[in-house]
């Protein structure tokens, strides 16, 4: 994980582990990134995190952190209770009409930096954005 000293806490906030969460977690990340030159890359990032917890883990809860540092960067993490596998990008590539299968590839691609900590039975996910996007011609999936 990024090295946290640098970083703010700017909000944090725990969702149930439902479908529903998904649309609560991107309203609230709005919220929290208001002006944000990043918020719309990172509320998309955190919908796909969520929805990964959601549909590959068998957590009650999802909590997301977010920080920030002077600079603007972003580091939002989304912890639960693991799962038998580790977040990564599927050995099948998700074919173009599939609905599925893309939300780590979109956050390795969206993100200055990505990964995930494993301690004992607790999965978190973090991405770090830098506060100016990659231009259209940086972006490799």
């Amino acid at each position: 994980m990024p090295d946290i000293p640098y970083y703010r806490l700017l909000d944090r906030a725990a969702f149930a582990s439902a479908k529903a969460s998904v649309g609560e977690a991107r309203r609230w990340l709005s919220k929290v990134l208001d002006r944000h030159p990043r918020r719309d890359d990172a509320v998309i990032l955190l919908s796909e995190a969520v929805t990964n917890s959601v549909v590959h883990t068998r957590s009650a809860a999802i909590e997301v952190t977010v920080h920030a540092d002077v600079d603007g960067r972003l580091l939002v993490t989304v912890t639960d209770e693991g799962a038998d596998t580790v977040p990564g990008i599927s050995a099948g590539a998700a074919d173009d009409l599939s609905e599925s299968g893309r939300g780590v590839q979109l956050i390795r691609a969206l993100s200055a930096r990505w990964g995930f900590t494993e301690e004992q039975s607790r999965c978190a996910l973090w991405f770090v954005l830098n506060p100016v996007a990659p231009s259209q011609f940086e972006v490799v999936i």
